[in-house]
């Protein structure tokens, strides 16, 4: 038996600072006694003058063909001091002008030349768009990747802190053809956005005038928080874990405001979805955000979700985007699979409209965590494209987490009637948990190396607890946990011996608090006292993550987790152990951001940039956006063989050289 340890770690970084360094041009010297200025002039020419628009007494000559390639360099040294770079093909030259010349007179007289074609300045080029003047962009590698060292990075895999200069979407550059979105509405369908965030509530969708619902029956009172929460079927769809709000704003974050970050849309319209409650989602309220999201105008949705069956209903919403034109996102999935043998749905589906995402670390390499599929027929991949999907710094919450496994247990509270709960680390590969009497249950199970395990005293009723302190006004509060509980069965629903997961919102004992159900694979339901079945032992799974609710909603800062062990006057039993206790909290804030991992965070950067696309010629259709992506995607070994295109996402290349309006017609008057 294999004892998969988990852990989870998100870890808040410490911030990094970009010192940018601007060439000054020096503003002539005005006298005192002038007046009028024009300030906002002035201020104008001050900005421009920050970056010579290009190298002076430096042109370019080009000549005309019949002058042969032989003549080039004769003919420029006839019309200026020095001569540089010959290009044949381009059939032009560079050259310096004479110092007694200024830029005009030299242009004037170059041209007179019966041999030149054109002449100009040989104008410069920066890095494309300058950065934002929000003071944390410099986190933000998968927009501009100068090779940074991120400080305390969540994801460390393949040595990628510091990653690769130049490894991003070159945003920067795509920011040079435009840097907002608000021609187009992006749905993010998740857990819902913390839409007055201080750095996003600049760039969320207006439904306060009126919005409709899945059925495109009007909703009484409208959208006034910007969008529809179909897990708990109101109007208002917050954020209650952070994801959904860390995905919009990787989106749509507001640029250049000086606050925070910006998104890859820095100026958007966000229309949030909640589609995935606490613990998860289900399909019907996938299907009908996805409706909802078309109804209402969205261009781009999209969905940082995932999971491993296909749904008819899903799937027929997204046609129906299909339909109306509306281009879908999703995540490749975190499971590390290759989807050749393995399940991710949406990204499986099939649909025309459906663009599906890998993540990509600080080299462009493929994240350990990563879906990807191998399919040997290129059309049948699922994974489209990759992008930047590790260490990714956007809006978060207040978030604490305690992993109960670098403790060793030694600070939780041991009150007990007869066989005491104990701490150890046993010799499980010093794995810590939570043991009854001793480690020869845990030996048994795990590596045969005990032949006598000890039973539990007679009426036994012990309990082991530790207080946690969570963040006030928490709207989520999880825990998982991994339990053997080796006692006897009752009946179908009772133990004579058993072990109880409990919790309350006190700091002392939970034993009268809430008790845990969790599901018993020996019965095939879910069960409130854990106990063996004739020859089965009951284990849990620590992928079942239970919801602590009397914890959140303002019950304050105290949530206390404790296993009760309970046995009976008769028939000595094994007892249990516990171990991968992780409790984690979160509230709300519009101020926090933080580094999250996965294939949910590549997706709004890809997402992003397909907005970008679509608000910049409105003509274009979900396909032309998807042709844009593929043309302009940049070609990595990573993705060669395990996505469809073999591309990252770049917004420089997608964006470049579009046409802004087609299908226009002009008649002469």
């Amino acid at each position: 038996m294999n004892f998969n340890k988990k852990s989870i770690t998100k870890i808040l970084t410490v911030a990094t600072m970009l010192v940018v360094t601007n060439i000054l041009i020096s503003e002539p010297v005005w006298n005192i006694e002038q007046t009028n200025l024009d300030t906002d002039a002035f201020r104008a020419k001050s900005k421009a003058g920050k970056q010579l628009p290009y190298l002076p007494g430096e042109v370019v000559i080009t000549f005309k063909k019949q002058v042969p390639d032989t003549e080039l360099l004769h003919q420029t040294s006839k019309l200026a001091a020095n001569t540089g770079v010959i290009n044949l093909k381009g059939h032009f030259t560079t050259a310096k002008l004479v110092e007694s010349e200024t830029m005009e007179q030299g242009l004037a007289r170059i041209k007179q030349d019966p041999n030149v074609e054109s002449v100009e300045p040989r104008y410069l080029y920066y890095k494309q768009a300058s950065a934002p003047n929000d003071p944390e962009f410099a986190r933000l590698w998968g927009l501009s990747n100068t090779g940074q060292t991120l400080t305390s990075p969540s994801y460390t895999a393949n040595t990628s802190n510091p990653g690769t200069s130049g490894k991003d979407m070159n945003v920067l550059g795509g920011w040079d053809v435009t840097t907002n979105c608000n021609n187009t509405i992006v749905a993010v369908l998740d857990t819902g956005v913390t839409y007055n965030h201080q750095d996003l509530v600049g760039n969320m969708w207006d439904g306060s005038g009126g919005c409709v619902n899945q059925n495109g029956t009007a909703i009484g009172g409208g959208c006034p928080n910007h969008g529809y929460d179909f897990a708990s079927g109101d109007n208002n769809p917050s954020d209650e874990e952070g994801h959904g709000t860390h995905v919009a704003m990787t989106i749509g974050a507001v640029g250049n405001n000086g606050v925070g970050i910006s998104g890859v849309c820095q100026s958007a319209k966000i229309m949030a979805v909640r589609v995935l409650g606490l613990g998860g989602g289900t399909n019907d309220n996938i299907a009908n955000g996805i409706y909802f999201a078309v109804r209402n105008g969205a261009k781009v949705i999209n969905m940082s979700l995932g999971g491993t069956s296909f749904s008819t209903a899903i799937n027929s919403a997204i046609e129906f985007a299909r339909s109306s034109d509306v281009l879908v996102v999703v995540a490749a999935g975190n499971e590390g699979t290759n989807l050749l043998t393995g399940a991710s749905y949406p990204c499986e589906n099939t649909n025309a409209n459906l663009i599906c995402i890998a993540a990509l670390d600080q080299k462009h390499a493929l994240a350990n965590f990563s879906n990807y599929d191998t399919n040997a027929t290129l059309a049948s991949r699922s994974v489209d494209f990759g992008a930047p999907g590790t260490n990714i710094y956007s809006g978060y919450g207040t978030e604490v987490s305690y992993n109960e496994n670098a403790t060793s247990y030694s600070d939780w509270t041991y009150s007990t009637t007869g066989t005491a709960w104990a701490s150890s680390t046993c010799t499980l590969s010093n794995y810590k948990m939570l043991v009854t009497a001793d480690c020869t249950l845990a030996n048994a199970l795990f590596d045969s190396s005990a032949n006598t395990i000890t039973t539990t005293a007679l009426n036994t009723n012990s309990i082991v607890y530790k207080n946690f302190t969570i963040p006030a006004g928490a709207t989520n509060v999880s825990l998982s946990h991994f339990i053997v509980s080796y006692g006897e069965r009752q009946s179908a629903s009772a133990c004579y011996d058993y072990i109880q997961a409990k919790y309350s919102v006190t700091a002392g004992s939970p034993a009268a608090g809430t008790t845990l159900t969790m599901y018993d694979s020996n019965f095939a339901n879910f069960q409130s006292q854990l106990c063996r079945n004739g020859s089965n032992t009951f284990i849990s799974n620590s992928a079942d993550t239970k919801i602590l609710t009397n914890c959140i909603g303002g019950a304050g800062t105290n949530c206390t987790v404790g296993y009760r062990l309970v046995s009976d006057t008769s028939g000595a039993y094994f007892g249990g152990l516990v171990g991968d206790v992780f409790l984690t909290a979160w509230a709300p804030s519009t101020t926090a951001y933080t580094n999250l991992n996965g294939t949910s965070m590549a997706t709004p950067n890809a997402a992003g940039v397909a907005a970008l696309i679509r608000s910049y010629n409105q003509s274009f259709t979900y396909q032309d956006v998807i042709t844009k992506l593929i043309e302009g995607g940049v070609a990595e070994t990573a993705l060669a063989g395990t996505t469809q295109h073999g591309k990252a996402i770049n917004a420089n290349a997608s964006l470049k050289h579009l046409k802004q309006t087609t299908g226009v017609t002009a008649v002469l008057q």
